[in-house]
């Protein structure tokens, strides 16, 4: 097997492994991954530097491919202002993704605090960001505005889901329940989008 193809399988193990310990990174051990490539560790090492690299890769590839089949409702403030929309469907959005976090913590989790670490223009986060950006559509404000509101919406909630895994209430939400979560997504925006 070639470089590549080992690479990619390795990948495409691991991913079966994530998803067979329902998104649970943790449960994923390198003797899995091993045992199920035939590989060696040092091989592991050698294409991806550790098994939390091969992990981030695998949850990237993951989240990228939610994301881009992640549609917005499009119906969602249709009667209303452009400015009353764009919020409307923000808030509709921004709720469906935080509640994913919520679903998905150890997938998640991974996504985010590699993201932080690596920060790119292909990574989850900015793919995030330019979706957020796009769902407040054209008739809200300008390119940069708007790209701005979605850089604060997205790293408040990426924050907000990081420090509710240590700490699930606080600030008077209770994020371990979706009304709670919903009724912070909603005060964000209402704080950050304004006319």
């Amino acid at each position: 097997m070639n470089t590549k193809n080992c690479k990619e399988e390795l990948i495409n193990i691991t991913t079966a492994l994530i998803n067979e310990n329902n998104g649970d990174v943790d449960k994923v051990t390198i003797r899995d991954i091993t045992s199920r490539s035939g590989v060696s560790v040092g091989l592991i090492n050698y294409h991806f530097g550790s098994k939390d690299n091969l992990i981030a890769e695998c949850v990237q590839r993951i989240i990228t491919g939610i994301i881009t089949s992640f549609k917005p409702n499009i119906e969602v403030g249709k009667d209303l202002s452009p400015f009353e929309a764009a919020k409307a469907r923000t808030i509709d959005t921004a709720c469906r993704v935080f509640d994913y976090l919520f679903e998905n913590p150890s997938i998640a989790r991974v996504s985010i605090t590699s993201d932080y670490n690596n920060f790119t223009s292909n990574t989850n986060t900015y793919y995030s960001i330019r979706g957020s950006a796009a769902v407040m559509g054209k008739d809200y404000k300008d390119e940069s505005t708007r790209e701005f509101i979605a850089f604060a919406l997205v790293s408040t909630m990426q924050s907000a889901f990081l420090r509710a895994l240590k700490e699930p209430v606080f600030m008077g939400y209770d994020f371990s329940k979706r009304e709670d979560r919903n009724r912070y997504v909603v005060d964000l925006v209402n704080q950050i989008m304004k006319e």
